[in-house]
Formats: structure tokens, C-alpha cells, sequence
């Protein structure tokens, strides 16, 4: 398996393992947040997954995803870079637009704006809280309660051991919200040859929820 200190470990490559089934995202717009949580590489390979399928991505990172996506990728992720991170965004022409989370005058999270829906993974306890109790005070959080309010997908994937009965009651309550939890468990039933195959078996089940939270 690869090493954390590898510096290709979590840059994405174009050829992986098929891991991931492809669809047709047809050009939709899609929010996908990123918080501090550790496990930031399973937030870059379901931003992945997202261009593959031709999904627009609209990307908010918290400061502390930022951090660890540079800890534990390597990567310093910005509006400029995305391409040589991603070439799947020429070929799909599709695009990835980096938002500030502290942005709440923006308009994706309105009604004005088409949202197919909203991904947070990973997604920190202090998030799945905020947005288990709908307090918006940050653009990740608002886009989240807008879209449960609207019965549009809300699909969070906590990255936390172990949980104690709070994180717990804050899950089951973004559930009965009408939003789906996507814990990090990755599968090894596949075979994976890395991080980035243990990071799409989870990526492949939140598309999955995606597509048919819209079915």
C-alpha cells in the first residue's frame, strides 16, 4: 500500500481501478464541502467522481480542509490549479468553482440557483452538528439546510472514531431531516491497491445516493 510520505499518493490519476461507476451528470450543478476533518482524500476522490460524471462542481473548502488536504495530499488546492490536479475537467468540460465559506451572500444556496444537490465529505462533527441543528452561519451549512428544505440530496460522510451518543443523535437527526450519512468505511471486499481505491469504495456509494436522492 502506498505511504502517506509518497507525494503521489493522493493526486488524482486520470487511469485508476474502475472502482467507481460513471454517470451522467449531464452538466448539473453540484455543492461539494470540504471541512477539516481528517480523511480530506475521500473529499479530492468524490471530487472526482463528480468531473468524471460531467457534474459542475461548486467547491467550499473550510480553512482547516485546506490544511489538511496540503498534511495529508500534498496538494495546495486553488481557482488557478484545479486543471493540473484534475485534466478530467478539459476532457469532461465541465468546471469546478472554488467558493468562500464565509460567503453567505452567495447565491448557490437560493433558489435562484439550480443545485442538483449537496455532498459534505469529509464532514467533521462540529459540521454534522451545525447542520443537523440548522445553524447557518457559513455557506457549507446554509447550502446544506437550503437543500434539505428544499428535498434536494444532502449526502454527509463523517470521518470520526469513536463516536459517542451526541455524534450519534446529530447523524440520526440529519436522516430524519431526509439526508443520507455515508460513514468512512471503506470496503475491502475489492481488492484496493491504495488509499485511492479505499477512498472511491466510499465515493462510489455517495454517488450512488446522489443519483438516486433525484431518481
Amino acid at each position: 500500500m502506498d505511504s502517506l510520505d509518497k507525494p503521489d499518493f493522493a493526486v488524482p490519476q486520470t487511469e485508476t481501478k474502475p472502482l467507481v461507476r460513471t454517470y451522467k451528470g449531464d452538466g448539473k450543478n453540484i455543492i461539494l464541502g470540504i471541512t477539516g476533518a481528517s480523511g480530506a482524500i475521500y473529499g479530492l476522490r468524490i471530487l472526482r467522481t463528480l468531473i468524471v460524471s460531467n457534474f459542475n462542481v461548486n467547491l467550499i473548502i473550510t480553512e482547516y480542509g485546506h490544511y489538511n488536504i496540503t498534511k495529508e495530499c500534498g496538494l495546495e488546492l486553488n481557482q488557478g490549479n484545479i486543471h493540473s490536479f484534475f485534466p478530467e475537467l478539459i476532457i469532461n468540460k465541465c468546471s469546478v468553482t472554488l467558493h468562500s465559506n464565509l460567503d453567505l451572500k452567495s447565491e448557490i444556496f437560493s433558489t435562484a440557483y439550480d443545485a442538483y444537490g449537496v455532498v459534505v465529505a469529509p464532514c467533521s462533527m462540529d459540521y454534522v452538528s451545525q447542520i443537523a441543528h440548522s445553524e447557518s452561519q457559513n455557506l457549507i451549512v446554509k447550502c446544506a439546510d437550503h437543500a434539505l428544505s428544499h428535498s434536494k440530496p444532502v449526502i454527509v460522510v463523517p470521518r470520526e472514531t469513536p463516536l459517542n451518543r451526541i455524534h450519534l443523535d446529530n447523524m440520526i437527526r440529519i436522516i430524519d431531516a431526509g439526508g443520507k450519512v455515508v460513514p468512512a468505511m471503506p470496503g475491502f471486499d475489492s481488492g484496493p491497491r491504495d488509499f485511492n481505491d479505499l477512498a472511491d469504495s466510499i465515493a462510489g456509494k455517495v454517488m450512488s445516493l446522489l443519483m438516486a436522492g433525484r431518481a
